[in-house]
């Protein structure tokens, strides 16, 4: 699965100008979270409560806690959500912008 940070590493939307390109990568991300389901966001919260457990276990307290759970919890974030909710938003918009890209 390919990890989208942001709206330049979709391919649909490369040679737009910069506004149209974040309307679009927007439209693109609340369609494909409308089609993802509710899995995704259960394997967050667990990821999320594995990795608070895990800090208080190893011992990190205060702001190197927050770090470690934030960075972590970010990556997930990306990884399960964004980046799914961005491939099922490529069918959609594929759909509704058709093949071409501008």
């Amino acid at each position: 699965m390919k990890i989208y940070w942001s709206a330049n590493a979709v391919p649909e939307l490369q040679g737009l100008e910069r506004k149209e390109q974040m309307k679009r990568f927007k439209a693109m991300y609340k369609e494909g979270r409308k089609q993802m389901g509710v899995m995704p966001w259960v394997y967050l919260v667990l990821v999320g409560l594995v990795v608070a457990v895990g800090a208080v276990l190893v011992g990190l307290t205060g702001i190197l806690m927050g770090a470690v759970v934030g960075g972590i919890m970010g990556l997930a974030v990306v990884v399960l959500i964004q980046s799914p909710a961005i491939e099922h938003g490529r069918v959609w918009y594929r759909e509704h912008y058709g093949s071409e890209q501008a």
